[in-house]
């Protein structure tokens, strides 16, 4: 599902949220159900929202889970929610996924982690500095992007998963140039991918605006998303108002 709609009203992109994982994710809470999950999106006002459990091992029966949950959904009252059913897969290394390409082709929104480094699998660079993680994410992300398996980036560049790693996982995204990011962002853009718009920006507001100033320059599909993995934060009014300030953007 590609990006049709280029957005910058932060008040509008917080009508939908393209970033919801049922109890399906093992990480998700119990509550996190079909039923659960269609009255909280309705009850905050949102319009769209995608729903996109882990798929980490190619061993991992996405598309089993993904036909339980349309079936479910087609049994459902939606009233005018619209609802996508897709996948946060795996881009674990350079030219390395979670997914088989026939997979792939067979999952509505294809949503890629690039940068789940706390997880054991994960491809890490050769030395561990601040520098060859930023390379390393890059690299990861210009293989994907050629390859066109991904309609939209989860929670991209964040040094966030590396705190075990690091002493300040914000070195990463400072060590990316300007001029890095702008070619990043438009390769994304020149392959249809969206950009995710994530509540872990909001522990690195330095890099948050750069990201949105240069995506805006450049053009980019932005998605917002609250990796939700309880129904607390279904809603994206509290993300937005605290993404507003960062950025003064109404």
């Amino acid at each position: 599902m590609k990006c049709k709609e280029v957005i910058y009203n932060l008040s509008i992109l917080g009508h939908y949220n393209w970033h919801i994982h049922t109890n399906f994710s093992s990480c998700a809470k119990a509550e996190m159900n079909l039923s659960n999950i269609l009255t909280v999106a309705k009850n905050a006002g949102l319009k769209k929202i995608a729903l996109v459990d882990h798929h980490h091992r190619r061993e991992d029966n996405i598309l089993m889970n993904l036909a339980k949950l349309k079936n479910e959904l087609n049994n459902s009252s939606q009233g005018k929610l619209k609802v996508v059913l897709g996948a946060e897969l795996s881009a674990f290394g350079i030219g390395k996924y979670s997914d088989s390409i026939e997979t792939n082709r067979k999952i509505e929104y294809r949503l890629y982690a690039c940068n789940h480094y706390h997880l054991k699998f994960w491809e890490h660079p050769t030395t561990k500095t601040p520098r060859a993680y930023a390379e390393h994410s890059l690299a990861i992300l210009t293989n994907l992007l050629s390859a066109q398996r991904a309609d939209c980036i989860a929670h991209p560049f964040l040094g966030k998963y590396l705190k075990d790693k690091l002493p300040n996982p914000t070195l990463v995204t400072k060590s990316i140039t300007d001029n890095e990011l702008a070619d990043i962002l438009e390769l994304g853009k020149n392959n249809d991918v969206a950009w995710e718009l994530n509540p872990s920006l909001l522990s690195d507001p330095e890099f948050t605006k750069r990201y949105w100033n240069i995506g805006r320059e450049v053009k980019v599909c932005f998605h917002l998303g609250t990796d939700a993995h309880q129904l607390l934060k279904i809603d994206t009014k509290p993300f937005i108002n605290n993404l507003k300030l960062i950025l003064g953007n109404s």
